[in-house]
C-alpha cells in the first residue's frame, strides 16, 4: 500500500444516528472510573439463582400455586457446540433428573466479574476437570426465535474460529431456560478496565503492545473471512502475563469467499443488506453509517481504540469531534506528543475511504511494526515460561 495517498474530506456531514444527539460532543482526558463490582448492585449478585432472575407472578384468586398442581422438571438445556454435543459430561457430573440446572451441576461459581449490556460474565471452577473457566450468561431471555437464532450464531461463530494466541479462548456453549451460555478461557480483566486503573497502562508506549497484539488477532480473523464489527477496549481482555486476547463475537460475521475475493481483486468495500446490530458510536467506522460491512471497519475501530490508549483521552461519541474523525482529521491538541511512526500508523488506520484504508497484513508488514512484535514476542515468551514454571512447583509441592 503506497503511503503517499491523500485523505479526501466529504464536503457533507456523516448521517448520525438518532442516540448521538445527546452525546458526548468533543474529546477530553479520560477520567478516573470506580472498578467493577460484583456487590453494587443486588440484581447482580452471584449467590442469587440464575433461574430467578425474574420475579413470580402472584397466584390467582381461589387457585392453588402451580406447584402443588404439576410436579416440578428441571429445566431442560441444549448443547450448541461440538464439544458438549459430543462429550456431554458423566452423570456423576450432570444428571438430568435433578431440579439444579445444568449451569449448577457443572460449576461452581465464584463470583460475578463483569457485565454488559447483552450479558453478564461469571468466574467458575469446573467440577469436570477442576478448572477456572469464564462463562457469560445472556442477560435477557431470548424473546424470539429470530433473537434465539442471533444468539446461537454467536457462539456457533466463536467455535468456528481456530484458536489463536491472541483470540479468546472458546471452550463450550449451551441453552438453557432462554439464556445463552458461552464458557471461554479465563481472563484477569479487559483492556478497559486495565486502563482506567491506572495511567502507567496507558501512553503510547503501551499503546505500541496493544497494537501488535491486536493486529495479530484482527489478521487472524480476516484470514478465515471474518469481521467482528465491535473492536474496542472492552472486548479486549488481558491474561496473567498481559498476552491480549480478543473476545466478544456477539457482531462477528462471515463473509463468503466470492465477496472476499471480489474484495480484493478490485479494492472494493463488502456490502451487506442484512439488518446487522451497530457496535458502540464511539468505535464504529464511518462506511458503516452507510449499510458497508468488511473487515475494513474493524482496522478503523482498532485506530480510534489506539488513538484513546495512546492519548489517554475520553472519545465522543458525536459530535463535531466525532465528524472530523471521520473525515481523517486527529485531534491535534492530543496527537501532537506521540511519536511520528504512531502518527503514521493512526492515519492509516483512520483513513476515511474504507478501500484506502490499510489492511491488518500490511501494518504487521511495516518495519516499525515488525521490531515491535519481535520484542513482545519474546517478552511473551519469558513470562509466559516463567508462569508455567511457577505453577508447576505449586502443583508438586501440593
Amino acid at each position: 500500500m503506497s503511503s503517499s495517498y491523500q485523505t479526501s474530506v466529504v464536503s457533507t456531514p456523516l448521517p448520525l444516528p438518532t442516540h448521538f444527539s445527546h452525546a458526548q460532543q468533543s474529546f477530553s482526558l479520560k477520567k478516573r472510573r470506580p472498578p467493577f463490582s460484583s456487590s453494587s448492585s443486588s440484581s447482580l449478585s452471584p449467590l442469587r439463582p440464575l433461574s430467578n432472575s425474574l420475579p413470580p407472578r402472584p397466584p390467582s384468586k381461589g387457585c392453588p400455586p402451580l406447584s402443588r398442581v404439576f410436579l416440578h422438571h428441571p429445566t431442560p438445556w441444549t448443547p450448541l457446540s461440538r464439544s458438549l454435543i459430543e462429550s456431554p459430561p458423566p452423570c456423576s457430573v450432570y444428571d438430568p433428573s435433578r431440579p439444579q440446572s445444568f449451569f449448577s451441576q457443572c460449576f461452581t461459581n465464584l463470583g460475578l466479574i463483569g457485565r454488559g449490556s447483552f450479558g453478564e460474565v461469571f468466574k467458575v471452577v469446573s467440577l469436570l476437570d477442576g478448572c477456572q473457566y469464564a462463562v457469560k450468561r445472556s442477560v435477557q431471555r431470548f424473546r424470539g426465535e429470530v433473537e434465539r437464532a442471533k444468539s446461537i450464531t454467536e457462539a456457533w461463530n466463536h467455535e468456528r474460529l481456530l484458536p489463536h494466541p491472541y483470540v479468546l479462548g472458546f471452550i463450550a456453549a449451551w441453552e438453557e431456560a432462554g439464556h445463552l451460555y458461552i464458557q471461554t478461557e479465563l481472563c484477569c480483566t479487559s483492556l478497559q478496565l486495565y486502563a482506567e486503573e491506572s495511567p502507567f497502562h496507558t501512553g503510547e508506549t503501551s499503546a505500541w503492545t496493544y497494537l501488535c497484539d491486536m493486529l495479530s488477532a484482527l489478521d487472524h480473523l480476516h484470514a478465515h473471512g471474518f469481521a467482528h464489527l465491535d473492536i474496542k477496549p472492552a472486548n479486549i481482555f488481558i491474561t496473567k502475563s498481559g498476552r491480549l486476547k480478543l473476545g466478544d463475537f456477539g457482531l462477528l460475521i462471515k463473509l463468503s469467499r466470492d465477496v472476499q475475493k471480489q474484495a480484493i481483486e478490485e479494492k472494493r468495500e463488502i456490502k451487506r443488506e442484512d439488518d446487522l446490530q451497530e457496535g458502540d458510536p464511539r468505535y464504529m467506522a464511518p462506511e458503516l453509517l452507510r449499510g458497508e460491512y468488511g473487515t475494513a471497519a474493524d482496522i478503523f475501530s482498532l485506530g480510534v481504540s489506539i488513538l484513546e490508549l495512546a492519548c489517554n483521552i475520553e472519545v465522543p461519541k458525536g459530535g463535531d469531534d466525532w465528524q472530523q474523525l471521520r473525515k481523517g482529521h486527529l485531534p491535534a491538541e492530543f496527537t501532537n506528543v506521540l511519536s511520528e511512526d504512531m502518527q503514521y500508523m493512526l492515519q492509516l488506520m483512520l483513513t476515511p475511504d474504507p478501500c484506502k484504508r490499510a489492511t491488518a497484513q500490511h501494518l504487521l508488514s511495516l518495519s516499525t511494526v515488525c521490531k515491535r512484535k519481535w520484542r513482545r514476542q519474546v517478552y511473551l515468551c519469558i513470562t509466559e515460561s516463567f508462569l508455567s514454571l511457577f505453577h508447576w512447583c505449586q502443583v508438586s509441592i501440593t
